[in-house]
């Protein structure tokens, strides 16, 4: 949930409306590529529920990271406009909200507080997957991360809400 508070912390309760109404929900089953390497994206990904594998070639399959819900998959080819440099595949039964890049750009060009808030999110999502990466600055949370925590568990669990989904219903 960390790397939830990364991104959705630092948006505002419009921004995620804005990042809902203006995407397509997909589910996909275990084993499903999101992203397939090299190969150009239309979408950046908001993981709603479930897991993804990021695996890289070195020039073997290597696992790199896991994504979870409150995530982004896609964000480093929006911010650089170069092909994914590695697959993204559910590692479990999952659901994303795919957010239409055009549509996405058009949103920040126009309305610069939202671009401001969502490029800073993604900075800080990158920057803590990049010390993450390092074992660098291990997160623990305190106090104040663990209000954040509940203040993002809701705003997730209304994102839920809209989209039809219940934990408790919810299989993988």
């Amino acid at each position: 949930m960390l790397e939830a508070a990364a991104f959705l912390g630092v948006l505002e309760e419009a921004d995620v409306e804005w990042l809902v109404a203006n995407s397509e929900q997909h589910q996909l089953k275990s084993g499903s590529v999101l992203i397939h390497r090299g190969n150009p994206v239309e979408f950046l990904y908001l993981i709603v529920d479930g897991a993804f594998e990021i695996t890289v070639f070195t020039p073997e399959a290597r696992h790199i990271a896991t994504l979870y819900a409150g995530e982004l998959a896609g964000e480093m080819s929006f911010v650089d406009m170069h092909p994914p440099s590695a697959t993204v595949t559910a590692g479990v039964k999952s659901t994303v909200l795919a957010i239409h890049k055009p549509a996405l750009t058009e949103k920040i060009n126009e309305d610069r507080g939202f671009g401001l808030r969502f490029y800073k999110g993604v900075s800080v999502l990158l920057a803590g997957r990049l010390r993450a990466a390092y074992a660098v600055d291990p997160r623990v949370p305190d106090a104040e991360s663990r209000i954040e925590m509940s203040v993002l568990e809701k705003r997730f669990e209304e994102i839920e809400r809209r989209l039809g989904l219940r934990r408790s219903a919810r299989g993988n």
